[in-house]
């Protein structure tokens, strides 16, 4: 089942403050096409020891199942992002178990379920029956764990920053474009950090492809069409490599 995304940079997009030239091209950009991100090769395959959530809004071993995630992307990324000379300084992680009135300066919406604040660099998730009440879905809660985290590796490597530069007003041309190609590259880099360790999970290819059509959904003009949606998601997890994930120089017809 598909859940509503609300992704992160979307809301700061409302603070932000950063009147841009009328569609700025990201190709103007070495922070962007040519990132030192792209340049620290594959990933070698490691270990997560994934425990698959058993019951529905299992508080608890959601928890568990967070921490366990969040030690194997601060492990793996850490490593990666030294091969490319970039300083890594982990996220910080906030759980909790019902809807906050406002996070990051923003009023908090009754869909929403997670988000990364740059100010803070933290990851907040809420685990409650929006996010925990479907399947046990536990894969679902990986996916938007390493997604938040694939948005602090686009801060740590001055990604984030570069695309608020060339980021049009909300309305203009090239507004969706750009914060597609942002979130695009999020689920590639997802991709990534999973490829890198799912021979260790207790997991089929095909539970792999289940999240990836669910995580798709119908599409959307923001985060992606479907196609674009999976075709960089499964780009990442068949590569392993960050370089694979470089949105910013791809054709428009892969970034729909």
């Amino acid at each position: 089942m598909r859940r509503t995304l609300i992704p992160g940079l979307v809301l700061t997009v409302a603070l932000a403050g950063l009147a841009t030239p009328a569609h700025a091209d990201p190709a103007d950009d070495p922070k962007l096409t040519e990132n030192t991100l792209y340049t620290g090769g594959t990933i070698p395959r490691s270990t997560c020891a994934e425990k698959p959530i058993k019951r529905r809004n299992d508080v608890a071993a959601a928890k568990a199942y967070v921490t366990l995630l969040m030690g194997c992307l601060d492990r793996v990324w850490s490593k990666q992002l030294a091969k490319s000379g970039v300083k890594f300084r982990k996220p910080k992680v906030k759980l909790l178990t019902k809807d906050p009135a406002s996070y990051c300066r923003l009023k908090w919406e009754k869909n929403d379920y997670s988000d990364y604040c740059e100010d803070k660099r933290e990851i907040l998730l809420v685990l409650d029956r929006t996010l925990l009440n479907v399947d046990p879905d536990d894969l679902w809660l990986w996916v938007t764990v390493a997604s938040r985290y694939a948005e602090h590796v686009q801060y740590l490597t001055g990604i984030e920053r570069a695309m608020f530069k060339i980021l049009p007003e909300e309305g203009e041309p090239g507004f969706d474009e750009t914060l597609r190609r942002t979130f695009l590259q999020a689920y590639c880099l997802t991709g990534v950090f999973t490829g890198s360790v799912y021979a260790s999970m207790p997991r089929r290819a095909s539970d792999w492809r289940g999240v990836v059509k669910d995580w798709a959904g119908p599409g959307d003009k923001t985060m992606g069409s479907a196609k674009s949606v999976t075709y960089w998601m499964n780009r990442g997890f068949s590569s392993r490599n960050p370089k694979y994930c470089n949105t910013w120089s791809a054709p428009n017809a892969q970034v729909a």
